[in-house]
């Protein structure tokens, strides 16, 4: 009975989990069990990607040899597998609110609570499948049947993640039961998804400024060569000191989840129950209340943050490899490649406001109230102009100051980061218009967690996949531009580069306006 019940809540929250997906599945005729396995199929694809193209980088080292390479690999996979398990856990069992629905049901909490889990190691698993293939690696060397190192390195991964899986998840919903969290669940959500973003940035930055040399000689962090031991050396005594210990810690966690902490999630006891007297503003006007309206709409720690982690980030990191790692400096640029500077920065933006941004989900964030906002007498379009005008004006002041950043690291003359902030302003409003509509067009006000809004229309694949095609295309752009501005005549080659640029951005604009003038905006 009880797993008859986990199986379809498994089902309902993996339905829920993409519901774009889940209707394009639907009106292609597949239901059932070929639904399923279609949504299922979909994170496959996306583990194998990551797989094969971080794990593929890391056969080029000896793992088996090199310890310190190894527990750095480890933890920089687990900082990032740790910031990922608290945006999912507060995404699906707070920000969802839908756990008191199930309270009236005649419904196991462990089901319950089992089902949901299962969604968010669904949606972190595809991103730590490198981690999965440096623990098989590591066990490889001569002599040792291949089919050994993977079983091991399998139980592994398994065994470590489930501990660090754990461990996270007794932090949080221990954390969720203070009162200071109650009383404060905004903010103290934001603090730790930010801090959680903050230690993968960390982890990064650091992982990167190094060169080969200091990899090889990379030092060995304490805990992790313990890990290293057992898929190296699986039946020495330590190995089994090791395992044994994780599988205490598992069941001992396991344990205080299922007879502590679920009966008070499940039970009420949690943030979900707990009401706050609304603030009172007082005047300021229609349009000031719209703005605080919608300021309070984008204050939601887990949207913030996981679209930081899909827009800005990449950018982010990025930026360190090219100044830290490559050594990046553009000192040497002149006035005559203001132009070069400038399609730089319509890069930027193109590769940072993609699908994940906050101007391709903030229609959408309205949810039922959009109905509600078009029946009084402020004119709709108008609502939707101003909230397109401030989401524009937020995403510009973020991409702005990465832009001054990025220009003070790399010894950027003044003339030329101003073209660059020109030319992320531009590509901002351009790819802002673009993701406005699309957000119209996808446009969901039933969404029980953020995550959905951000995986309409292929999710984190098609994001992946169109930042990167940005970056390769924006670098293969920007070489090109520079060579030709320094072989021929530059003002010949800036004049025809801005015609190129201006036109099919103009284009754009006056395409999206059209649209805008002529949309039928009924919900």
């Amino acid at each position: 009975m009880i797993n008859r019940q986990f199986l379809q809540l498994m089902k309902i929250n993996l339905l829920y989990a993409n519901p774009q997906l889940t209707r394009r599945q639907r009106e292609k005729g597949k239901s059932g069990a070929a639904l399923y396995r279609s949504l299922i199929s979909q994170y496959v694809i996306i583990g194998i990607i990551f797989g094969v193209a971080f794990g593929g980088m890391m056969t080029l080292a000896n793992l088996n040899q090199h310890v310190g390479i190894f527990t750095n690999l480890i933890a920089l996979f687990t900082v990032i597998g740790l910031a990922q398990t608290v945006a999912a856990i507060d995404n699906i069992f707070f920000e969802s609110k839908d756990l008191k629905d199930y309270l009236p049901l005649p419904l196991n909490q462990w089901a319950v609570f089992t089902a949901k889990f299962s969604v968010v190691v669904l949606t972190i698993l595809p991103m730590e499948i490198p981690a999965w293939v440096v623990f098989v690696l590591a066990g490889l060397h001569p002599g040792r049947f291949i089919g050994i190192s993977f079983v091991v390195g399998t139980i592994m991964f398994v065994l470590f993640y489930t501990c660090l899986f754990l461990i996270c998840s007794v932090a949080i919903f221990s954390f969720a039961q203070t009162a200071i969290y109650q009383k404060h669940q905004k903010g103290m959500t934001f603090l730790m998804t930010g801090l959680s973003m903050i230690a993968m940035f960390v982890a990064i930055f650091i992982m990167n400024i190094g060169d080969e040399a200091a990899a090889a000689g990379a030092p060995i962090i304490p805990g992790f060569s313990a890990l290293h031991q057992v898929v190296a050396e699986p039946l020495s005594m330590g190995s089994l000191v090791t395992v044994s210990i994780m599988l205490v810690v598992i069941a001992s966690l396991g344990v205080i989840m299922q007879k502590v902490l679920l009966p008070k999630v499940l039970g009420g006891l949690n943030i979900q129950q707990i009401s706050k007297a609304p603030h009172k503003h007082r005047g300021g006007g229609i349009t000031r209340q719209l703005l605080r309206y919608n300021l309070g709409l984008l204050w939601n720690p887990t949207l913030l943050m996981q679209s930081f982690s899909l827009t800005l980030f990449p950018v982010c990191i990025f930026t360190i490899i090219m100044v830290f790692q490559n050594n990046l400096s553009l000192a040497t640029l002149t006035a005559n490649d203001a132009g070069v500077t400038f399609l730089a920065g319509l890069a930027i933006a193109m590769m940072a406001i993609n699908q994940g941004s906050l101007a391709g989900v903030f229609i959408s964030l309205d949810r039922q109230n959009l109905a509600f906002i078009k029946s009084l007498p402020i004119g709709f379009k108008q609502y939707l102009w101003f909230k397109f005008k401030l989401v524009l004006a937020i995403q510009s002041l973020a991409l702005i100051v990465l832009a001054v950043i990025l220009g003070i690291l790399a010894k950027l003359m003044w003339f030329d980061l101003v073209t660059l902030c020109i030319g992320i302003l531009l590509g901002n409003l351009v790819a802002s218009a673009y993701n406005y509509t699309r957000d119209w067009r996808l446009l969901d006000l039933t969404w029980t967690n953020v995550t959905q809004l951000f995986n309409r229309g292929g999710g984190n694949l098609v994001i992946g996949l169109v930042t990167f095609g940005a970056l390769m295309i924006g670098i293969a752009l920007i070489v090109a531009y520079f060579f030709l501005v320094n072989t021929y005549s530059p003002l010949i080659v800036n004049s025809l580069a801005l015609l190129l640029m201006a036109v099919p951005s103009i284009g754009l604009l006056w395409h999206y306006y059209r649209y805008w003038q002529q949309a039928d905006l009924a919900l």
